[in-house]
């Protein structure tokens, strides 16, 4: 499918000085091949789920259309030792007591698990689909998506926060606290030795024998135990931080520009702070919870935030600092942390793209009261 559409785009799009418009135009009179068109030419597709084979044509389209939209770039053929899943939307029976799953082609297939999942225990009403995929480390995973009926959940009385990106800690909140507080590890730095002894164990293998294959499994079972773990901690502490708060204003930060200039390099890949952020703004819309990014450009670090003095000259090893102005000692995450509060509230107050949020009044007012900021500060804030 992909590379029939990549030479209908070769021949008549590619080169040609076109607008966006007639681009659009022109891509909308392709006529892809169908899925019997498909099956007749290549026999292998019969064996699995016509399902399978309209979802992945579905993907394909969607991801023609962001090309279009300039959202991303040009889709391309990928690698199928890293790229193996298929998506099946009914005839899925699911039975825990016998441990199997029943998916169109396949049939009946065991899985192991050892404790009944939260969602199975608090109940759902109906699975949507199941994407079946397939690891490096060649073990198999069904990630099932279902529909519950989601209850309200009772707000804390701090209403907002601020977090400030720590290479070391995840976070540090405005209130002090940082990620270690609610549980996160470094899981490479933790794992570290082990990564070293099986990548030597690896490179001395000869290349095609089953040895190196055997240790090849190692290394990517351990890397496949180390995302695990890091997915695991991001899922429950961006659910957590959506339930507890309203408002939760974080920076906008790209960690490859980051990675480029510093030593630190390996902190900032152990943080997958661009995966706890798109978690953050997922999770926020199902827990009416705002989650505003601050400018990117937005010193929370250098600013006081009790008297608002602007410190130019600071370098990432100074930690802690004190105002020429008001005479208050800081310390470098928590006040950026308390920044990134105020601006949040700050951005809701004035209405800047989120005049549609629901109960945006009540929000920015509970915030301000919490917060207990002083009236000078409540005047730079309206």
């Amino acid at each position: 499918m992909l590379a029939s559409r990549l030479d209908f785009f070769n021949n008549n799009i590619r080169n040609k000085s076109l607008s966006k418009e007639e681009r659009i135009k022109i891509y909308k009179k392709y006529k892809a091949p169908t899925e019997r068109e498909l099956k007749q030419k290549y026999e292998y597709m019969k064996g699995v789920s016509a399902v399978a084979l309209q979802q992945a044509s579905r993907h394909l389209m969607v991801a023609f259309n962001r090309y279009f939209k300039g959202i991303s770039t040009q889709p391309k053929f990928h690698s199928k030792k890293h790229n193996n899943s298929f998506t099946v939307l009914s005839d899925i029976h699911f039975c825990w007591d016998n441990r199997t799953l029943q998916i169109t082609k396949l049939g009946k297939v065991k899985f192991k698990n050892r404790s009944l999942p939260l969602w199975l225990r608090q109940g759902y009403k109906k699975i949507c689909n199941v994407t079946v995929i397939k690891t490096p480390s060649n073990q198999y995973y069904a990630s099932i998506l279902f529909e519950v009926e989601e209850q309200p959940k009772l707000k804390s009385e701090n209403q907002t926060i601020g977090l400030d990106f720590s290479p070391a800690d995840e976070y540090v909140d405005s209130n002090g606290l940082s990620g270690r507080d609610f549980g996160y590890i470094p899981q490479r730095q933790k794992h570290l030795k082990q990564l070293r002894k099986l990548q030597r164990r690896l490179t001395k293998k000869k290349e095609g024998s089953r040895n190196r294959e055997k240790a090849r499994l190692k290394f990517a079972r351990l890397e496949q135990h180390i995302a695990n773990s890091r997915r695991d901690w991001i899922e429950k502490e961006s659910l957590r931080l959506v339930r507890t708060y309203n408002v939760i204003g974080i920076e906008d930060l790209t960690t490859k520009n980051l990675i480029m200039y510093s030593k630190n390099a390996r902190n900032y890949l152990d943080t997958s702070w661009g995966t706890f952020a798109f978690k953050l703004v997922d999770k926020s819309t199902r827990h009416k919870c705002v989650v505003i990014k601050a400018d990117r450009f937005f010193a929370s670090s250098k600013l006081c935030h009790i008297c608002g003095y602007k410190k130019i000259d600071m370098s990432l090893k100074t930690r802690h600092w004190v105002c020429p102005v008001c005479h208050t000692e800081h310390n470098r995450d928590v006040n950026a942390a308390i920044n990134l509060k105020l601006n949040a509230i700050k951005i809701l107050s004035e209405g800047q793209e989120f005049r549609s949020a629901e109960g945006v009044e009540e929000i920015v007012k509970l915030a301000l009261n919490n917060f207990g900021a002083s009236n000078e500060t409540e005047k730079e804030i309206s």
